[in-house]
C-alpha cells in the first residue's frame, strides 16, 4: 500500500511519535508496522480511545490489542506535553477527528526536532465521501487546499503530497478506480 511504504520509507531508524494509535483496529492501524520499523515510537490517543471503538465502531477488545502497549500515552494532543522531541511525528488519519486542528498542529511542531517532519493522511473531500454519512467522529473534511492554507497558518510548509487509494489491504481494479483519489497524504516541515 502506497501509504505504508511512504510511512515506512520516512520512519525507518528514526525517534517517531504515532498519534492516534489507538484509534484504528489493528488491521488499519500504523502501530505495528511503526514499531518495527522505528528506532524508537511512542503513542498518543485520547483516554476514550477504546471506549469510542468498542461504541462507535463495534469493535472487540480484541481487535486492538496494541491499546495495552506502555508506549502509548492516553491524552490529548491538542495540549499533551510529552517533554520530548521527535524526527518524525505521524497522524494518520486523525487530523478529520480533532476539536482544533490548529492547536493540534501547533503542539505537534513543539513536539518535534528543528528538522523534523509531520506525515499526514486524510480522506480527501473532493473525493464521493462527501457523498456519503460521515464518520460518526469526524469533526471536519480537507481538500490539499485546506490542508495546505490549515499548515502554512500554523507555521508548516509542505515538502511532499499525493493523492492515494484508501487504507485497506486490497482493492480490485474496479474498486481501485473508484477509490483513486480518496485519501490524501501530506508531508510538512516546520519552518
Amino acid at each position: 500500500m502506497i501509504r505504508e511504504k511512504i510511512i515506512l520509507e520516512r520512519t525507518k531508524g528514526k525517534k517517531v511519535l504515532d498519534i492516534g494509535s489507538v484509534g484504528q483496529s489493528d488491521e488499519y492501524c500504523l502501530w505495528a508496522i511503526l514499531k518495527k520499523n522505528a528506532r524508537s515510537l511512542t503513542g498518543v490517543d485520547l483516554p476514550n480511545a477504546t471506549t469510542v471503538l468498542a461504541d462507535k465502531f463495534d469493535v472487540s477488545p480484541q481487535g486492538y490489542e496494541h491499546s495495552q502497549d506502555d508506549k502509548i500515552v492516553y491524552d490529548n494532543m491538542e495540549t499533551v506535553d510529552l517533554g520530548d522531541k521527535y524526527e518524525v511525528a505521524v497522524a494518520g488519519d486523525v487530523i478529520e477527528h480533532v476539536s482544533n486542528p490548529g492547536l493540534f498542529l501547533d503542539n505537534i511542531k513543539r513536539h518535534l526536532e528543528e528538522d523534523g517532519e509531520l506525515i499526514i493522511t486524510t480522506p480527501n473531500a473532493k473525493w464521493l465521501t462527501v457523498l456519503f454519512k460521515p464518520n460518526a467522529t469526524h469533526t471536519l473534511w480537507h481538500d490539499i487546499y485546506t490542508l495546505r492554507a490549515l499548515l502554512e497558518r500554523h507555521g508548516y510548509s509542505i515538502t511532499y503530497w499525493r493523492y492515494y487509494v484508501g487504507n485497506k489491504p486490497y482493492y480490485n481494479f474496479f474498486k481501485r478506480l473508484l477509490a483513486w483519489r480518496q485519501q490524501i497524504l501530506v508531508i510538512a516541515k516546520p519552518i
